[in-house]
């Protein structure tokens, strides 16, 4: 009988294509060949996001320590002001909103991507200034919507604060962040220039404001280790990871959607990053998935029909928690009174809310299955730093593991590299 789920290892993350429709073998030959050629680009440090997990002068965890630390040491910061977009704010931003009740220090955090006056405004509105620590994260150090709001944040802070009050995260060399942060001897942390921003959650860009929130970053580049080992310790042919990714390319042409729809709203986020990591990684040449964001159970009252009798042209999955703190019990109804006229309030009663998310995510699995429409779980122990570390290493692997079978170069963006030209040139012209 053919193996359809699999726990990763060590890692508290399990993975169950049972329901993706049909069963495929994969010779070991073809992993073996594309896996070598991902990995010498890993080993000769072109990309950096698989080894950051256990090298330090790519994650730079101790860095990001030393200075929340610092900051935190400094009372009188109550707020954080991140500017940042796509890459330099997605990994951050679901990963504070997946682990929200583990955030154990004062900072309130303020996410500001968009260069929307009305945002802008609305956001700074709330905020003062000599409680505000502003970060500024921009791999290139040209990003115009970070610059914009970075120039508007400075002017607001005050020049007296930018030494004590603002942090810049980008290229260690280059850039006109890093040579501004240098001449105005503001603090910085740096992105290596081997990780991408789409994987960037690996290094300062996300372990920063980790540290910043109390979370444990030694914790979440462990799960990430976790799911490295699995995959260097197993057989390639039977790495779930790379079957799934095989499997996705061979549905390709009949099949080029996908749904991400978590069955958590704390990770409702996660599926916004999952939607920039697969949408800018693998969309060229041609070829590419369309990743679509999802939740459950709201977006069974949105999409399920879709999913169930539309056009049969997608790949929906799950994701679940197998685990939380209080599951909250539904009460019982009060005694001395006939129920018989309400059957669905008794039906509920003694369960708990987690429970019956657990049973409407596998209801609706059963009912794509049942029209075949392949679906697949992923499960993870809980909502903790290691297993949301496990998680976002094995979208980044998975990732990077289709592009290479499919002959595509996962790493690059060269369309937003050219609109980037274009927003320059504008700028640039008179008015």
């Amino acid at each position: 009988m053919a193996v359809t789920a699999a726990r990763l290892g060590s890692a508290p993350i399990t993975l169950d294509w049972t329901q993706m429709l049909g069963r495929h073998t994969y010779d070991s030959e073809s992993f073996t060949e594309s896996w070598t050629r991902l990995k010498s680009r890993f080993q000769s440090g072109e990309v950096g996001f698989y080894e950051a997990p256990v090298n330090p002068e790519l994650s730079h965890i101790q860095e990001c320590q030393t200075l929340a630390l610092s900051i935190l040491g400094n009372h009188q910061i109550q707020d954080c002001l991140f500017l940042g977009i796509g890459g330099s704010a997605l990994g951050p931003i679901s990963l504070l909103g997946a682990l929200r009740e583990k955030c154990l220090t004062r900072l309130r955090f303020h996410f500001v991507e968009n260069p929307d006056p009305l945002e802008w405004k609305a956001t700074i509105s709330q905020l003062r200034p000599e409680s505000t620590l502003v970060v500024s994260v921009s791999k290139s150090g040209t990003t115009f919507e970070t610059v914009s709001q970075t120039l508007l944040a400075l002017n607001w802070l005050g020049r007296d604060r930018w030494k004590s009050h603002v942090v810049i995260i980008t290229d260690p060399v280059k850039g006109d962040l890093r040579q501004f942060a240098i001449d105005e001897n503001i603090q910085t942390l740096p992105i290596p220039p081997s990780i991408g921003g789409r994987f960037s959650i690996f290094s300062p860009v996300g372990l920063f404001p980790a540290c910043l929130a109390g979370l444990s970053a030694e914790a979440f580049l462990g799960g990430a280790k976790q799911v490295k080992d699995y995959i260097e310790k197993g057989p390639l042919e039977k790495n779930p990871i790379f079957i799934l990714g095989s499997d996705l390319v061979r549905q390709y042409p009949k099949r080029s959607i996908h749904i991400c729809m978590p069955y958590s709203t704390r990770l409702r986020l996660f599926g916004t990053w999952f939607v920039q990591l697969w949408g800018e990684s693998l969309g060229k040449n041609g070829k590419g998935f369309t990743p679509i964001a999802a939740v459950g159970a709201v977006d069974q009252h949105s999409i399920l029909q879709l999913l169930r009798d539309g056009p049969d042209d997608k790949v929906t999955t799950f994701i679940t928690v197998d685990k939380v703190e209080d599951e909250v019990v539904i009460p019982k109804l009060p005694a001395g009174k006939q129920w018989k006229a309400y059957p669905t309030l008794k039906q509920l009663e003694g369960h708990t809310l987690h429970e019956l998310l657990g049973i409407e995510q596998r209801a609706i699995a059963l009912v794509l299955a049942k029209q075949m429409r392949p679906n697949l779980t992923i499960r993870i122990d809980s909502l903790d730093e290691r297993a949301m570390g496990a998680l976002y290493y094995m979208y980044s692997v998975l990732t990077a593991f289709t592009g290479e079978i499919w002959d595509i170069n996962p790493f690059d963006q060269p369309g937003v590299e050219e609109g980037k030209v274009y927003i320059q040139q504008a700028l640039s012209s008179p008015s």
